[in-house]
């Protein structure tokens, strides 16, 4: 068998890129947090309801939601957290939701303050993965190899889902993220504990620490 050679990283680099993007476009991210909150009720979000809650003007609204999911009327129905179908399933207190990708799965109960169970699948072996997912890391991991594809380089929230999300996905094994890694070249291959220090790092910091206590 042939030796698995993986990409290197920096972790230090991967975290400091993405305080980088939420600090640079700060209006984004709280609003996001704040969108979650409104979506966690289970239900499409109309721009009305998003400007009352928010206080926002409907063109404030508008520019907010350009890179979410929206239904045919409009709603928002996804943005990173979904109502709508992933490969990515993210069960927050007995309640059916979806993320975009894993990082989210990792990252997003830190802003939910809640224990969440993530269930996901190998794109290249159509394995099935399942951890859970805490405001203080993650645990229950199964398979204990599994681990996830990061796209360095992240400085700008234009295209997200689709220039990182999407290729942000759970492995069971180094073997079949090198597989994908090999598809999709410069991508890195990130242990899961360490992909949830990044989301750590990102979101304990004001003002969003304060922002995710409040809500």
């Amino acid at each position: 068998m042939s030796q698995i050679t993986l990409p290197k990283f920096d972790l230090e680099e991967l975290a400091n890129e993405m305080i980088a993007l939420l600090d640079e476009w700060d209006n984004l991210w709280v609003g996001l947090i704040k969108i979650h909150k409104l979506l966690l009720e289970g239900k499409p979000v109309s721009p009305d309801r998003i400007a009352a809650s928010l206080h926002l003007t409907q063109k404030e609204v508008a520019d907010l939601i350009e890179g979410a999911e929206l239904d045919e009327d409009g709603n928002v129905v996804g943005f990173g957290l979904s109502i709508v179908l992933t490969r990515h399933s993210y069960q927050i207190d007995g309640r059916q939701f979806y993320v975009w990708c894993a990082f989210d799965g990792i990252m997003f109960p830190l802003l939910h303050k809640s224990t969440v169970v993530i269930e996901s699948s190998d794109p290249i072996s159509g394995e099935k993965i399942k951890l859970t997912s805490t405001p203080e890391g993650v645990r229950n991991v199964s398979p204990g190899t599994t681990v996830v594809s990061w796209v360095p380089g992240i400085n700008s929230p234009e295209n997200i889902r689709s220039k990182f999300c999407d290729l942000t996905q759970f492995f069971t094994s180094e073997a079949t993220a090198c597989e994908y890694v090999a598809k999709h070249p410069g991508l890195v291959i990130v242990p899961i504990e360490q992909v949830f220090q990044v989301g750590q790092r990102m979101w304990n910091r004001e003002p969003y620490k304060s922002i995710i206590a409040d809500l």
